[in-house]
């Protein structure tokens, strides 16, 4: 092995830029940015292997070489910002306190590797999050030499650029170890007076406007907020400083600069909300690192309330920052172009002055985002949930909603970056989510804004501690050998919303056999349970009768505590669960583990399935649901070959519908003959199913009863 570094020496520009590529050249590139460099080095036909996240178009992909994805993401597609932050930092804490090594969340995938055969890699050194590093790349390497088969010689280039100057020179470093040194200077020299031209282009514009205007005062450059995250609030990093000088802007920030001459590069760094505010810019660009135009926008508007304090005074634009801001390769001068646009977004003329440049976005890649307009959708869309759910009855979902309660406050603690906040019922002070990040870990108390999914709160009682979602119940594998349902040896995972009565279990059969019959997948158990009482709302039943039928049946079970006077939406606490489950799986390693499908166990109610799909449909997750018009002497029929006693836990009938009554067939029949649904589907009756009373095979359906 032979590794590199970008701090290598550049070549002569005298050399001949004509110079033929190396014949056997097999480039593997696990960055974004080091693709980018050698297709403007024009060597696409070299290329063999990039990662899950490079940018290529169909006309850019090599004719004459199979390319291979070497990489995939470890971390899931419908992450929000938030709980990507809180698994990478999670993970991050936790390796450092045992001293192991932060694992990749960007895994390398080993027979693609070797199906690629590359003499040349490139990857980098500044952060160990975004790709693999040189020690990844080296371990696979040195087990693969221990094969007979493999011993070619393979050169590990690591790029590591903090400036624009740095950036220019990693195309000769990629150029230099691909064989074409001065093709790599020719790129080099060409981008950088590309990048002088726009700059000059740039202050002439903004000095002719100022001209016109008669202005004699030493002009003030706009203000520009670059957030590289909003999840919390990172600024832009790296070579922004030098991006926004060549632009024409300045750099918002909540202090005056220190220095007469502050470093061109400095690492991005977490800001709270208070000192975004402070900074007073005129115009907010969130290019979020690693992200598209598309997600960029769906994210600030899902922040708009964040955003808005600075959208009475700024213009807010979103970009696509995994093109052209936080990718250190050609396109960063489109995106010194991008933030001039956004900048000067109000003078016709510098603009124009931009696009005689031609430096720009080859398709579009920043746009304007309404951040009043949507604060504005968002309360008329608040009322329409809170009438609907008040008009259908869904119990979890109206109980969960009303006045402001200590949700908000803390939420603006949080963005104050406030360790305290006064509870508003008791008086009390109680910890931020803010402070429990500083501390790294889970205590173990079971706090109320915990960060960690309580993995830390142990023994029979956790269900007694937990405030916010957290696993109660893990599948064991290899009990009885059937290994139904497990998450470690499936790709795909369902959740299932869960209350632990009749319909429930019903449904759980119904999913044992679709995993049989058309394929097998993991399951967890999602239950919403009253975080005061600990009982299932309506269902009566206590959330540790549920942990019973969860260990019984070896299925994997999450709680969600609904708190009661928090002013929280039902969705968003579901919300926070399924992400509960996602950062789960990562703490498991089980990086491939993709949650697919959202069930439910809904008989024939269109006005609350209705609520589901308006909920749920943009969460990206396949909706299910498998007893959905099932005859009722259908289920009543599965109900009976399970063997497992109902009996009604909770009513709103009185003595037609008593607590303590065995819900069968004759129950079925009195019921509808007094005028109910057989199923209490309208709210008349709810059971519980001890399936704990039957063997654990009879129950799912894969042993004869």
């Amino acid at each position: 092995l032979q590794v590199m570094s970008s701090s290598s020496p550049s070549l002569s520009p005298t050399e001949s830029v004509t110079a033929a590529v190396p014949a056997n050249l097999r480039i593997a590139c696990l960055l974004p940015s080091a693709t980018a460099i050698c297709i403007a080095l024009q060597l696409e036909d070299n290329i063999v292997g990039v990662t899950h996240e490079c940018l290529i178009a169909d006309s850019q992909i090599s004719k004459k070489q199979q390319v291979c994805i070497l990489t995939e993401s470890g971390l899931p597609a419908t992450a929000s910002q938030g709980e990507i932050h809180d698994t990478i930092s999670s993970a991050t804490t936790s390796c450092s306190s045992s001293g192991k090594d932060i694992p990749s969340f960007y895994p390398l995938l080993k027979e693609q590797f070797d199906k690629a055969r590359p003499n040349v890699v490139f990857t980098q050194d500044l952060c160990a999050v975004c790709a693999p590093t040189p020690e990844d790349v080296q371990k696979l390497l040195m087990d693969k030499q221990r094969q007979p088969s493999s011993s070619n010689h393979v050169t590990i280039v690591s790029l590591q650029p903090n400036t624009l100057q740095q950036v220019a020179e990693s195309f000769v470093t990629v150029a230099t170890a691909c064989g074409v040194p001065q093709r790599g200077e020719a790129l080099r020299q060409r981008w950088w007076s590309d990048l002088e031209r726009l700059g000059a282009a740039i202050r002439q514009a903004v000095d002719d406007h100022d001209d016109d205007k008669g202005s004699t005062s030493q002009r003030t450059k706009p203000r520009v907020m670059l957030l590289e995250w909003l999840d919390p609030p990172f600024d832009g990093g790296h070579w922004t400083r030098q991006m926004m000088e060549y632009a024409g802007a300045e750099m918002a920030r909540s202090q005056p600069e220190t220095s007469s001459q502050p470093p061109p590069s400095v690492k991005s760094k977490q800001l709270p909300w208070k000192d975004v505010y402070d900074s007073q810019p005129d115009v907010v660009v969130v290019g979020c690192c690693g992200f598209d135009l598309q997600r960029n926008v769906k994210d600030t508007l899902a922040h708009a309330e964040s955003l808005a304090p600075l959208a009475d005074t700024a213009t807010v634009f979103a970009c696509d920052g995994n093109a052209y801001l936080t990718q250190p390769g050609p396109q960063l001068l489109v995106g010194v172009a991008i933030l001039a646009q956004c900048a000067y977004h109000n003078q016709p003329k510098v603009l124009q002055s931009i696009a005689e440049t031609n430096i720009i976005a080859p398709s579009k890649g920043f746009e304007v985002v309404d951040i009043q307009s949507r604060l504005a959708m968002d309360k008329t869309r608040a009322k329409v949930d809170d009438d609907l759910a008040s008009a259908v009855g869904i119990g979890d979902i109206e109980d969960n909603v009303g006045a402001k309660g200590f949700a908000e406050r803390h939420k603006d603690a949080c963005e104050r970056g406030e360790d305290f906040y006064d509870d508003p019922e008791t008086g009390y002070k109680v910890f931020t989510e803010v402070a429990h990040k500083k501390r790294g870990y889970c205590c173990g108390s079971g706090c109320r804004h915990c960060p960690y999914n309580h993995q830390n709160v142990a023994g029979k009682n956790k269900a007694q501690k937990i405030q916010q979602p957290a696993i109660l119940y893990e599948h064991q594998d290899d009990i009885d050998g059937e290994n139904l349902f497990s998450l470690s040896q499936n790709d795909k995972v369902k959740v299932m919303f869960n209350s632990g009565g009749k319909d429930s279990f019903l449904t759980i059969r119904a999913l044992a056999r679709s995993h049989r019959e058309e394929g097998p997948f993991g399951l967890v158990l999602l239950t919403t349970f009253d975080a005061t009482s600990r009982n299932i709302a309506h269902q009566n039943i206590p959330i540790d009768d549920v942990i019973r039928q969860a260990r019984h049946l070896n299925i994997t079970l999450l709680g969600v505590p609904l708190r009661r006077g928090s002013g929280e939406r039902y969705s968003s606490r579901i919300e926070k669960g399924v992400a509960a489950v996602q950062q789960y799986l990562l703490a498991k390693s089980l990086t491939n583990v993709k949650i697919t499908t959202l069930v439910f166990g809904d008989l024939h109610l269109q006005h609350i399935r209705s609520w589901r799909e308006q909920t749920f449909q943009s969460s990206g997750y396949h909706l299910e649901y498998p007893l959905w018009n099932v005859e009722y002497s259908i289920l009543l029929d599965d109900l009976e070959r399970s063997k497992v006693p109902c009996f009604i836990s909770g009513t709103t009938v009185g003595d037609r519908a008593k607590v303590g009554t065995l819900f069968d067939r004759s129950f079925y029949k009195s019921a509808v003959a007094a005028g109910m649904d057989g199923f209490g589907e309208n709210g008349e009756f709810h059971s519980i199913a001890q399936v704990w009373e039957v063997d654990r095979s009879v129950a799912l359906g894969y042993a004869a009863s």
